[in-house]
């Protein structure tokens, strides 16, 4: 194994040592951080719009699938601006051992009330060996420098936002680019939804 590597495999771990969410958080915050952030990273029930995922009512959806799928804050750091979190989980739809993980930051108001929330990264399938890697780096890489802009386009790292997706802030929700080549599933959408009504 070449010097280098290792050199990076420790960085890695002190990193992940550093930013470990269970050693910065209080049990009780780990659960509020999860409570809040759950809604976001974690796709709604089909049936609820997106105006109500994050109603009381739906909160056993959300731990049901946190235990199903070993859901949980990796990492998390706290400033005096914003609450920066990192969230895993096994993918099963995938064949095989596949993570996949989701950063971003948000901020409450006084009486802990979510009040904005940013994503700014969603991640490809990792295996195991490169969620601990690679969620580690990004983690990093967010931290520093509030964002993870120099992953952007390398589709190791970062699945969205790419060409086609972005996360908008103002709905909470991954939304077509202007120019998405997915954007004819929300025409077709409307079009259906518009001859139902006439």
């Amino acid at each position: 194994m070449n010097r280098g590597f290792v050199f990076i495999l420790i960085l890695l771990a002190g990193c992940s040592t550093q930013y470990e969410a269970k050693q910065n958080l209080s049990q009780e915050e780990y659960e509020r951080w999860m409570n809040t952030v759950a809604p976001f990273v974690i796709k709604k029930p089909d049936h609820v719009v997106y105006e109500e995922r994050t109603k009381a009512e739906h909160k056993v959806f959300y731990d049901n699938f946190i235990k199903e799928t070993g859901g949980q804050l990796r990492y998390a750091v706290k400033t005096d601006t914003a609450n920066i979190f990192f969230f895993s989980h096994r993918d099963y739809t995938s064949l095989y051992e596949h993570y996949r993980g989701l950063g971003g930051y948000f901020r409450t108001d006084s009486n802990g009330n979510l009040n904005y929330l940013m994503l700014l990264y969603h991640t490809p399938r990792f295996t195991k060996e490169e969620m601990e890697e690679k969620g580690a780096e990004l983690f990093k890489e967010m931290v520093r420098r509030g964002n993870v802009s120099k992953f952007i386009g390398n589709k190791q790292y970062v699945h969205t936002p790419n060409n086609d997706f972005y996360y908008n802030d103002r709905i909470n929700r991954w939304d077509y680019t202007e120019n998405s080549s997915w954007k004819f599933l929300e025409e077709a959408k409307q079009a259906a939804d518009s001859a139902l009504i006439n």
